[in-house]
């Protein structure tokens, strides 16, 4: 398998065929510009399958390989070399004549190498790429999304918990900013992604919670329901109720909290997240029965969590 003997090649090597190919492709363009984008698409796919059958280095490939922190729970574990084949891929398609930001392809390819490294939880390639990508595709619904799907990741309690593992063993900082900078950015991004697609419903309920995380509860409240109101179902309507009564409830509004956490807990009558709401509200507003029964509701649960199916324990997993 051709993926298979190249990911053994060195650094060197791979690099030296990297910039034939584009110095091959260069001279081709000028009489057949179709088939010279082919071969450096094609090129990219290849270390794309690389990248995805393999995606650590062992040892150290290049001098340019970058570094990243291996995390689990919320602490480090090690380092390992992240791998070389998804810049050599973007290398390839640099070489895209006449502009690979006009080429459809090109955007295919980022595309799909971003949910990718999403769902592998390959967050420090991540960055890399979708900051190359942001620069030439900017106005990429996709990728603003998944700009700020990587971001809204950085600024979880999990992520942000690593990076003070990572700090407390004295060794380099991770380049995460805190978890505000990072919610922020993710910000930014969703409403970005909305300003050239204001039908994309998962990046509202996103940005309604970063908005709700930022204490933009009034914000959140307006784009938690107007996701609502345009059609989101399942999950992602889960997901919105369960926002906006948390949303509500820091406005003071127990009773339009209450209202959105019952919705949430009908849509999924075996998660725990919203009975576990319901019982601090009651709580917080004096009615410790009601605070008791959701917690009894909760006890008598199933004990296999996958009879207990809950949304919310799978948001940062991209689908």
């Amino acid at each position: 398998m051709e993926a298979v003997e190249v990911s053994t090649w060195t650094g060197l090597e791979l690099e030296a065929v990297v910039t034939e190919a584009k110095r091959y492709a260069r001279t081709l363009a000028k009489t057949d510009q179709v088939r010279a984008n082919q071969i450096l698409l094609r090129g990219a796919a290849l270390h794309g399958d690389i990248g995805r059958l393999i995606p650590e280095d062992s040892v150290r490939k290049s001098p340019n390989q970058r570094t990243a922190y291996i995390v689990r729970d919320g602490r480090w574990l090690g380092i390992r070399y992240i791998s070389l084949h998804w810049q050599l891929g973007r290398s390839l398609l640099d070489g895209i004549t006449p502009d690979p930001g006009t080429n459809p392809d090109v955007k295919t390819w980022y595309e799909e190498i971003a949910a990718h490294l999403l769902q592998m939880r390959q967050f420090a390639a991540a960055v890399d790429h979708f900051a190359r990508a942001r620069q030439m595709f900017p106005l990429d619904s996709d990728i603003l999304f998944a700009s700020g799907v990587l971001h809204e990741r950085f600024g979880s309690t999990a992520l942000q918990a690593a990076v003070e593992s990572v700090t407390e063993s004295k060794r380099t900082a991770p380049s995460v900013n805190s978890a505000r900078g990072e919610l922020v950015r993710a910000e930014r991004f969703f409403r970005d992604a909305l300003a050239q697609r204001p039908d994309h419903l998962e990046a509202r309920v996103r940005h309604g919670r970063v908005l709700d995380d930022l204490e933009r509860h009034d914000e959140a409240s307006e784009e938690l329901r107007l996701a609502i109101a345009n059609g989101a179902s399942g999950w992602l309507l889960y997901l919105a109720e369960l926002f906006l009564g948390r949303a509500e409830e820091a406005r003071g509004d127990h009773a339009g909290s209450r209202a959105a956490f019952l919705r949430a807990s009908a849509l999924y009558p075996n998660a725990q997240s919203p009975r576990l709401a319901l019982s601090q509200i009651a709580r917080r507003t004096g009615d410790r029965a009601a605070a008791q029964r959701e917690l009894q509701f909760i006890a008598a649960l199933p004990d296999d969590e996958r009879r207990r199916e809950d949304p919310w324990w799978l948001y940062y997993d991209v689908r």
